[in-house]
C-alpha cells in the first residue's frame, strides 16, 4: 500500500493501514481509515478513485473526533 501514501498528501489527512483477512476468500487485504470532515469528502472521493476505482468506501459519521488536525 505504499503508493497510497502520495495521493494521501494531497487531502492533507493521515491514514492509518489495518492488516485483514477477507471473510470469504481468506485472502489477505489493507483496510485504510482515515477521518476527515464532511467538507473534504468530495476531494478524497476524487483520491480514491485515482487509487482503486474498484475500492470498497464505507462512510460513516462521528460523534467526536480527538486528536491531532481536528478541533471539537
Amino acid at each position: 500500500m505504499k503508493f497510497a501514501k502520495p495521493y494521501f498528501f494531497k487531502i492533507d489527512r493521515g491514514i492509518t493501514r489495518l492488516s485483514a483477512k477477507g471473510g470469504y476468500t481468506d485472502d489477505e487485504r489493507q483496510i485504510l481509515l482515515c477521518v476527515i470532515a464532511q467538507s473534504e469528502f468530495s476531494r478524497l472521493k476524487e483520491v480514491i478513485k485515482e487509487i482503486d476505482p474498484n475500492a470498497f468506501v464505507v462512510v460513516m459519521s462521528a460523534s467526536e473526533v480527538m486528536g491531532e488536525g481536528f478541533n471539537i
